[in-house]
């Protein structure tokens, strides 16, 4: 056992002393590490996440308030700040990601989408940071900068450059016209768990934000790993207008507009996820997420596409990057 984990075993055990011997659990896009732990009594999770790199206050305090008000996030049992031990709630091992299938998806989604509609339920939080015009802009520009230019090492000459630009602006000023709620941020099924009892629970929450109220919609319905048809979505779409009017949750009836919101904050979040897993892979050694750009990629084309103001930008990306992309994911295996 490796130093770190050893001293991690051994701060869980002063607490919990029966524990039995650490099993690693699956490979996150963060620094953390997860472990599962079991007693006589109840399993947990052990977390060795770097207080150097990760929000541990973020995620410590966002999980007592998000508890509070009735968001089924897991109990933070036991931290150590200095080191970046936790011991954690144990949700258990079916993420939605692995366990969605075609005869299930419609009642998972929905049990997410009311998971969605809690959280934008909830009263405002002054501590909670709200995205505005240039956090949206910087999440997006690590697209050019960690997608285009580090990753795939495309020269961008000027004209190409205002095109990217301009499909920055109409894409953010579009994003942040939406009514403003509270967000995961982050909402996809790889951060879902399906419960023993049938319920949902929902990890990786220290990017709680307030930001437009699809960010955590099109997180779910247009996840890159589960891709499903304009007629599902509208479906999806449809059940969330009814039980968000239940909530008292004030959105539009027009599911053309309500679509139209979800494009843009695809777009959004699909210009920063191609940025970030860039990141991941160059920076931090980590290319487990590699295949998911192709899908991104396509995600921003066709989406684009649909917009006169982004048909320039669609093309761009289209003739100029996909071929580039499917050189380098040539020897990676979908």
């Amino acid at each position: 056992m490796l130093e770190l984990e050893d001293n991690l075993f051994k701060w869980a055990k002063s607490m919990v002393a029966d524990l039995g011997p650490m099993e690693l659990l699956r490979e996150q896009a963060s620094s953390r590490k997860y472990y599962r732990v079991t007693s006589k009594e109840k399993s947990f999770i052990l977390a060795y996440s770097d207080p150097q790199k990760e929000l541990n206050n973020e995620f410590i305090k966002y999980s007592g308030f998000l508890i509070k008000n009735n968001i089924s996030v897991p109990k933070i049992e036991a931290f150590d700040f200095e080191n970046g031990f936790m011991m954690i709630e144990d949700f258990g091992d079916k993420v939605f990601l692995d366990a969605v299938n075609s005869s299930n998806r419609k009642s998972l989604y929905l049990l997410a989408i009311d998971q969605i509609i809690k959280l934008q339920s909830v009263e405002a939080n002054e501590a909670i940071n709200e995205l505005n015009e240039v956090s949206v802009k910087e999440q997006m520009k690590l697209f050019e900068e960690w997608f285009l230019l580090d990753y795939l090492k495309l020269e961008i000459h000027s004209l190409e450059k205002d095109v990217i630009n301009d499909a920055y602006i109409f894409i953010s000023n579009k994003f942040l016209d939406q009514k403003m709620t509270l967000c995961h941020f982050d909402f996809e099924l790889r951060n879902l768990m399906l419960r023993e009892d049938g319920t949902i629970g929902v990890l990786d929450f220290q990017d709680l934000t307030y930001g437009p109220f699809t960010l955590d919609l099109v997180s779910l319905i247009k996840d890159i790993d589960n891709p499903i048809s304009d007629k599902e979505i509208d479906y999806y779409l449809e059940a969330y207008i009814s039980l968000s009017n239940e909530a008292g949750i004030t959105v539009t009836e027009d599911l053309i507009s309500l679509n139209k919101d979800l494009d843009f904050a695809g777009l959004q979040r699909q210009l920063r996820i191609l940025g970030t897993l860039a990141r991941l892979h160059i920076r931090d050694g980590k290319s487990f997420r590699l295949p998911d750009l192709k899908q991104t990629l396509i995600y921003v084309i066709e989406t684009s596409n649909k917009y006169d103001e982004l048909k320039e930008f669609s093309q761009l990306l289209k003739s100029k990057v996909q071929p580039v992309l499917e050189e380098h994911l040539g020897g990676i295996n979908d």
